[in-house]
């Protein structure tokens, strides 16, 4: 696993000579081989590790259990760790989030402020080519665009997975000319079955999390059921093809998203609305795209119909209003001499 690690590493360019590396430890078996990798490699690469723990304290002794394995790996290969513990489940009834969303938000506000504090180029998360096929499922059976086939991002900056409304706070790096922390996921070119070869030809252990058989979680489901029902019955190679299928998606997003960048121009701000004429001007889809951004700029999700509907109200070019989701409006003002402008308007911002 090391060789293929450090050349995908080498490849994409996800660290470099000197950084700061935190490494997102849960005790899981990814994390551990993770870990246990990058402090083999990280002399040749050049690189410093940082451990990164979050007790989510769902699983009461075993939670704890896993807050003390970390901490005791982390001393074996002397590194320092920063280990925090949060009630997710306290915050997710407080907040009415699932306890998934509660504690994927808790997990990436902590990890942008420990790289706020510690300085961290970027934080390494241990997701796996079986977790980027599993993710490709899961938003096929959602509904999804190009953007949400592009499944997990192989690297992007951390600011932009951390969502900012959380009851945490995201801190950005109080230094202003230091560029925002990363989010890199250097196992995405390795399978489930070499992180486990790897452990145990180095007779690691690593903590098991029960929460993962748990079928109540339709990851899990999809993870135990669906996927090998549909490698056997369909396709052998379903867990390739999906990756396949998240390479080529992520590049034409970036494409995309590079051609609204060009439409909207500079400054590219998007806060105080679009000019309506600009919008008629582009394909559908990019004027897909153009109202996505404009409305991710003010903190507000549409799904597919609502987007559509939005669009459809724009390109009319007639003034007026509509109502969006969560108290969300949006208005086609025409103001004297200067061409019809969509506008968002929401309560929290």
């Amino acid at each position: 696993m090391l060789k293929p690690l450090e050349h995908y590493l080498r490849r994409h360019r996800l660290v470099r000579p000197g950084e700061r590396v935190g490494v997102a430890v849960s005790g899981g078996a990814d994390s551990v081989a993770l870990l246990r990798a990058l402090a083999e490699l990280a002399p040749e690469l050049g690189v410093v590790l940082f451990v990164l723990h979050l007790n989510h304290k769902l699983r009461g002794a075993d939670s704890d259990a896993d807050h003390r394995f970390v901490a005791t790996l982390a001393e074996q290969l002397s590194l320092e760790a920063d280990i925090e513990s949060c009630d997710v489940g306290l915050l997710a009834a407080r907040h009415g989030l699932s306890l998934e969303a509660a504690g994927r938000r808790e997990r990436y506000d902590f990890f942008q402020r420990a790289a706020a504090e510690y300085r961290l180029d970027c934080v390494a998360t241990a997701h796996t080519r079986d977790d980027q096929a599993e993710t490709v499922l899961l938003r096929l059976l959602r509904g999804a665009g190009t953007s949400g086939l592009a499944g997990i991002l192989r690297s992007c900056d951390l600011l932009s997975v951390c969502d900012r409304s959380s009851a945490s706070s995201c801190v950005p790096d109080a230094t202003p000319s230091a560029p925002p922390a990363r989010l890199i996921r250097p196992l995405l070119g390795t399978s489930r079955q070499q992180v486990e070869e790897y452990l145990t030809s180095l007779g690691q252990p690593f903590r098991h999390d029960t929460s993962n058989l748990d079928p109540r979680f339709l990851r899990n489901r999809v993870r135990a059921e669906l996927l090998p029902a549909l490698e056997r019955d369909y396709n052998p190679q379903l867990r390739q093809a999906l990756c396949e299928t998240a390479d080529v998606a992520a590049a034409e997003s970036d494409f995309l998203d590079d051609l609204v960048s060009a439409a909207l121009g500079q400054p590219n701000e998007t806060d105080s609305g679009i000019d309506v004429p600009l919008l008629q001007a582009q394909p559908v889809a990019l004027q897909r795209r153009i109202l996505r951004r404009l409305c991710q700029s003010r903190g507000l999700a549409l799904d597919f119909a609502q987007l559509e509907g939005l669009r459809e109200f724009a390109v009319a070019g007639r003034a007026g209003w509509i109502q969006l989701p969560r108290g969300c409006s949006a208005k086609v003002v025409r103001t004297k001499l200067l061409p019809l402008r969509l506008r968002l308007h929401t309560p929290w911002k």
